[in-house]
């Protein structure tokens, strides 16, 4: 994978004084919202605590040159999918950023809330190695996410509670891993799999997970790849996340599982002093 590494950083880099936590945002053809993404995340965050990444993966637009307008790390991969512009980001923030203590995956459609990206950290302040961002048990967010997505997310949750012999509820983009437990995970499934491996190794490793009730927002602008798509296309991509929610239980089943590990959690915002 050849990747192209923008080190054009964040306030304050080059100082001591280092972000603790990196917003990773994969990106592929997302030139009309990346910009208003970006401009709400610097608005609205700290900027001593989190550090931001973007991952540009198999754009045929200006993804790039616009999040370079911007106080971010950038990075570029030809490969497509998901998984690699995440990779890609990661690689990049850590060569730029290298105390960078844990990850948030955040859209680059302006689906997640800058908002409550606080509320994963407090919960990761708490000891939790995953926190989940759980999306499918808050009745306001089934109109934004449509019925097909909404049932969808739901069942693969289960599903990768059958697999790893905990409770989820969504298969949630907005989450947290804590970076030793993501380097731990070694991810393989780089497309429609990578968010169902992470949930079903971190419990099959007995890391420390908890879900926060998240909401869920229109994207800004562009076309959908996953959310609000046909039912038939729904369909296909769940298949896939099925079959890679399988193939990382196979690869998972001989790992012993260690015997300290907190039980799994939906914690409300109150809960966490957001």
């Amino acid at each position: 994978m050849n990747t192209s590494v923008s080190k054009k950083g964040p306030p304050g880099t080059g100082t001591a004084a280092w972000p603790l936590i990196g917003i990773i945002i994969p990106a592929c053809n997302e030139e009309a919202c990346i910009g208003p993404v970006l401009e709400e995340l610097l608005a609205s965050l700290d900027l001593t605590k989190y550090v931001i990444a973007v991952g540009v993966n198999d754009c045929a637009d200006r993804t790039a040159e616009v999040a370079r307008r911007y106080p971010v790390v950038v990075s570029e991969t030809s490969a497509r999918g998901y998984g690699f512009g995440c990779q890609s980001a990661i690689a990049a923030l850590n060569a730029a950023v290298p105390s960078v203590a844990a990850y948030v995956f955040f859209a680059g459609d302006g689906a997640s809330d800058p908002r409550q990206v606080s509320s994963l950290a407090a919960a990761y302040g708490q000891g939790y190695m995953m926190v989940l961002g759980a999306r499918t048990t808050c009745l306001r967010n089934w109109p934004v996410m449509t019925l097909s997505h909404v049932l969808a997310n739901f069942s693969l949750g289960l599903w990768s509670g059958l697999l790893s012999g905990r409770w989820f509820t969504d298969l949630a983009p907005l989450r947290l891993i804590e970076r030793h437990l993501f380097e731990a995970l070694a991810l393989e499934e780089m497309t429609f799999g990578w968010t169902i491996e992470a949930q079903i190794g971190a419990a099959r490793l007995g890391a420390a997970i908890c879900e926060v009730t998240v909401s869920e927002r229109c994207r800004i602008a562009g076309e959908q790849k996953v959310s609000g798509v046909t039912w038939r296309r729904t369909f296909s991509i769940g298949c896939r996340i099925i079959a890679a929610g399988w193939r990382t239980h196979r690869r998972y089943r001989r790992t012993r599982r260690t015997p300290e590990r907190a039980s799994a959690k939906v914690l409300a915002p109150s809960q966490l002093g957001a």
